[in-house]
């Protein structure tokens, strides 16, 4: 069974650490803002891929 609970965690953790690095929203992201979003969206899609492959 795919563990629906690890996947909500990945998700918040993708939400919590991709968070740009200015507390002001009308701050224009940086190029670190954007490569940490990447980064964090490929984990969080390895999460996923690795949940699904435990469950074929």
């Amino acid at each position: 069974m795919i563990d629906i609970e690890r996947l909500r965690k990945a998700i918040s953790h993708f939400e919590f650490s991709s968070k740009p690095s200015s507390a002001t929203s009308d701050t224009p992201a940086t190029v670190g803002d954007i490569n940490k979003v990447i980064k964090n969206a490929a984990k969080l899609l390895d999460t996923f891929v690795d949940e699904l492959e435990n469950h074929r």
